[in-house]
């Protein structure tokens, strides 16, 4: 299963491969901030450290919304957003 690092603290939790990061607030030890669940606030804006590649494309809704909080930036993704395929390391921005 895909581990999910959180590089500021090195704690890690296994997620299944294709489930959404949005699934961390299941285990219990997330340590993203989740709002709206729907691209719609920022509140789980992430830099990805590692793993970028693991992680499913961007929606058309998380690139609008990156683009309008001027967050488009290679690195930055929507955790709400992010299907998981692989590991890696992200850090929660808010």
């Amino acid at each position: 299963m895909p581990r999910v690092t959180f590089g500021q603290t090195g704690n890690s939790v296994e997620l299944s491969s294709g489930s959404s990061l949005i699934d961390l607030e299941d285990t219990g030890k997330s340590e993203v901030p989740f709002g709206c669940r729907s691209a719609a606030c920022g509140t789980c804006l992430i830099d990805v450290e590692s793993g970028m590649s693991n992680l499913g494309p961007r929606t058309e809704e998380e690139q609008d919304l990156l683009h309008d909080l001027d967050m488009d930036g290679d690195k930055r993704r929507l955790a709400c957003q992010c299907k998981i395929f692989g590991d890696v390391t992200i850090t929660p921005l808010n």
